[in-house]
């Protein structure tokens, strides 16, 4: 945490790249009768009735071969949605390509125990070689967790291995992360707020949790030194109570979990004693910020 300023910087610039698109595309949820939550929220899937759909990409083939379904679906449970199958969208340069996309995609799929059902595979040689996933859910209950409903003195934690590894590690610890967490929202322990701590790491996606919810916190533990790096963990946003409950849920499912902050009504960002991002600067941001609920 020594270059922190510098973190902080390269989350907002981060946090702020799909304002544009967004802007531009603010009437569209009002085109879609059902729709629960949309371009508008900004959150990390779309929610119509019951049904949660998320896509990721384009990745660079050999990464999305061995984390596309991962991340894809990591977003549909942090909704509190349960991935029942996926599509693909493959640009390879070649046969051999294909196949390293294909066996990669297979393994995710078969580990997460989320069918691939359909898709699109091309090799057009003046494209780079990526690919895309789509993964489709459905709420486990009535209630949709929102990144937007941190509350005062809530207990920010951290839940989940970093997803890191070979596709084997990789796809294990999403799935004990994901059961964890779906057994905590259907068990009826009240989270007011999860999200992917993805790319921006869980600096950036706390912020994005904080702008939304008009908060602040107070960071008392350091959940991972790199501020910005890609983890795969949950940021979830609990009344203090459910912490015990939530603690049993997770020993019982072998998840790690960190408390290391609590949600504050005064809008600022502040590490231990030091305040990163002021009142004001958090006023201007929120200001700033597209996404309403």
């Amino acid at each position: 945490m020594e270059n922190i300023e510098y973190e902080i910087k390269y989350a907002i610039e981060h946090m702020m790249e799909n304002n544009y698109p967004r802007k531009e595309l603010w009437n569209m949820d009002s085109k879609v009768p059902g729709l629960l939550s949309g371009i508008r929220a900004g959150d990390d899937a779309v929610v119509l009735g019951k049904s949660v759909y998320n896509m990721e990409g384009p990745y660079p083939l050999i990464l999305g071969s061995k984390t596309a379904l991962i991340h894809t679906s990591c977003d549909v449970v942090a909704m509190g949605a349960r991935p029942l199958y996926a599509m693909d969208a493959i640009q390879a340069s070649n046969e051999e390509e294909i196949k390293i996309a294909i066996d990669g995609l297979k393994k995710q799929s078969i580990g997460l125990d989320i069918p691939i059902i359909g898709g699109n595979t091309q090799t057009v040689e003046s494209l780079k070689s990526c690919l895309s996933v789509v993964v489709f859910g459905e709420l486990i209950t009535e209630k949709i967790i929102k990144d937007s409903g941190s509350k005062d003195n809530d207990i920010m934690i951290m839940l989940g291995h970093p997803v890191e590894g070979d596709i084997g590690e990789r796809v294990q610890k999403a799935k004990n992360k994901y059961e964890t967490f779906l057994e905590l929202v259907s068990s009826g322990i009240e989270v007011h707020a999860c999200k992917d701590a993805s790319r921006g790491g869980w600096l950036c996606n706390i912020l994005e949790m904080l702008l939304k919810a008009e908060k602040g916190v107070l960071i008392n533990s350091m959940p991972y030194p790199r501020a910005t790096r890609y983890l795969g963990t949950y940021l979830v946003s609990i009344p203090e109570y459910e912490l015990p409950n939530v603690l049993e849920i997770a020993m019982k499912k072998r998840c790690p979990v960190m408390p290391f902050g609590v949600v504050t009504s005064e809008k600022i960002l502040k590490i231990g004693n030091k305040e990163y991002i002021t009142k004001e600067r958090m006023n201007e941001l929120i200001k700033n910020f597209p996404y309403k609920y």
